[in-house]
């Protein structure tokens, strides 16, 4: 849904993801300076707690803020008397103090609330937002939006040219089908001049995380484009996993880039990512304020992500940095499996599954993110094998 008033430009949109959640998104350009906006979003939950926080069920989940005075109202449902908090007014006159803020409480607290906006802002803190990939393979956006893309070939995850400073940033995924579904193979990272892929292993215990830096083999890796780098192995377990933390500190406080492998799984995470990191990058994770899976125009929005895994096929001119090449590339299009999701599903009842719903929901019960938990469900059933919880 989209509005034009005079020389503003209002859109909203919004999602409900069957799950018990309900998200609306807005951005809003001033009257006065077209050039400024605000991007805001309310998700609404019927279960209480997960990644919600403790106790609450509504978050107010604030992006760039860049104009004001206005006002947001919230009504309380289920009674006479309608409450409002004046998000943009009062103590927060100056809408930037909202700007990458996130807002969570118990529906209950809206009457306790009222317009009171110093209580409001007691509820907020500045958001660190975690971005992935992983699994069979589901991508997570910079806004916590869940999909599948299941095609084979080389895509482009993300990428800034003005990350740290103007090193600039590049992060690749290698995908390969298996039947009726696909995993992510390999990873690249490059950062400045610094080039760093990561593949899986299908031995199960093994320690070794198998690695090239600068396309070395097994290389020495203890820093990254100047970035510290951390290697753990943990061992002990069913299957072994390991990974490789690159630590952003010195740039980006509190932010790591974690490269992990599973068996063959490999896994690309980004946390307490800020739009100072990663709010200028493109690519398969969206759009970092507003979550929007955009084009490379960067104004058509794909919802259909079979066609935003085409639109970020690696092309040349996003320069190859694997160190081997795979089919297919470009001008040769990614190869999808035939129907994804309801054909396998069709063959497991027809073939009869070794591994039940039941026993994949309680391998992933301990799991806290609702849609984690889903996607952990969904990759057991794909494989067959309950150890894939572990790759969460």
């Amino acid at each position: 849904m989209s509005q034009n008033s005079g020389s503003t430009h209002d859109e909203a949109w919004y999602k409900n993801n069957n799950h018990g959640k309900f998200a609306a998104t807005w951005h809003s350009k001033s009257a006065n300076d077209s050039n400024k906006h605000n991007t805001f979003q309310i998700v609404i939950s019927e279960v209480i707690g997960g990644d919600m926080g403790e106790g609450n069920n509504i978050c107010f989940c604030y992006g760039d803020m860049q104009w004001g005075p206005g006002n947001v109202h919230v009504e309380s449902s289920g009674s006479s008397d309608h409450t409002h908090i004046d998000f943009a007014g009062g103590t927060y006159n100056n809408v930037a103090a909202l700007k990458h803020k996130t807002c969570c409480f118990h529906a209950d607290k809206l009457k306790e609330l009222g317009s009171n906006n110093a209580d409001f802002a007691s509820l907020c803190h500045t958001r660190g937002t975690e971005a992935a990939a992983n699994g069979d393979p589901h991508f997570k956006t910079w806004q916590n939006e869940h999909f599948e893309y299941h095609g084979q070939c080389d895509l482009v995850l993300t990428k800034n040219p003005d990350f740290a400073n103007g090193l600039g940033i590049d992060v690749h995924i290698r995908t390969k089908v298996i039947r009726h579904w696909s995993y992510i193979k390999n990873a690249v990272i490059r950062i400045g001049n610094d080039i760093l892929e990561i593949e899986g292993s299908a031995v199960e215990s093994d320690p070794e995380t198998h690695y090239w830096i600068n396309y070395e083999s097994q290389g020495e890796l203890t820093e990254f484009a100047g970035f510290p780098v951390k290697m753990f192995s943990q061992q002990g377990t069913a299957v072994t996993k390991n990974r490789i933390e690159i630590d952003l500190d010195s740039v980006y406080p509190g932010q790591k880039i974690v490269l992990s492998t599973y068996k063959e799984f490999v896994k690309v995470s980004f946390e307490n990512a800020s739009e100072e990191s990663f709010g200028k990058s493109v690519g398969m994770l969206g759009d970092f304020n507003t979550g929007k899976t955009l084009a490379r125009d960067g104004v058509t929005m794909l919802n259909d992500f079979t066609d935003l895994g085409h639109e970020w096929q690696v092309l040349p001119s996003d320069k190859h940095l694997f160190r081997e090449v795979s089919a297919p590339q470009f001008p040769d299009g990614c190869i999808d499996p035939e129907d994804p999701r309801g054909e396998r599903r069709r063959r497991r009842r027809l073939d009869g599954s070794l591994v039940s719903e039941e026993e994949a929901e309680a391998a992933c019960a301990g799991l806290h993110d609702e849609l984690d938990r889903k996607d952990c469900v969904y990759d057991i059933l794909a494989t067959q094998d309950l150890d894939m919880a572990g790759a969460y």
